[in-house]
């Protein structure tokens, strides 16, 4: 049992469908069964003009690219015997980032939401990683 990253998946799960049942709602309202209509790319600081399928496309999209590598990530630490504190700091960071992101994206300018959101996901990911590579090391 990976306890950590099972809690911190299982919230990340319950987000996903949310954020999926968001963009089935708005392909329904938009009448839309494939792709966002004829919406292309929506420019910075233009993101609060975007369709609301757009943006629930979007919010679901970043989801499932980033989640991913950071629950692999962490189970991968966890397996390795990393520090319960350290799993459970990255643990919310993750969480943290991924609602963030989620309430951030289709706001106006500037987005800090967003901004922040992104910099945490990030910062998660790298300090995972280089944790990871210092545990193999050891």
């Amino acid at each position: 049992m990976l306890p950590i990253t099972l809690c911190t998946a299982s919230i990340l799960g319950i987000l996903y469908v949310l954020l999926s049942i968001a963009v089935s709602g708005e392909r329904g309202r938009s009448k839309i069964g494939l792709g966002t209509g004829t919406e292309g790319n929506v420019a910075l600081g233009d993101e609060h003009n975007a369709s609301r399928l757009f943006i629930a496309v979007r919010r679901h999209g970043h989801f499932a690219e980033y989640v991913p590598i950071s629950l692999i990530l962490m189970m991968l630490l966890e397996l390795g015997g990393a520090n319960r504190m350290i799993l459970i700091g990255l643990g919310v960071a993750l969480v943290l980032a991924r609602v963030m992101i989620v309430f951030g994206l289709g706001r106006a300018a500037p987005n800090v939401l967003r901004a922040g959101g992104s910099t945490i996901q990030y910062l998660m990911i790298l300090v995972a990683s280089v944790y990871g590579l210092v545990l193999l090391a050891i």
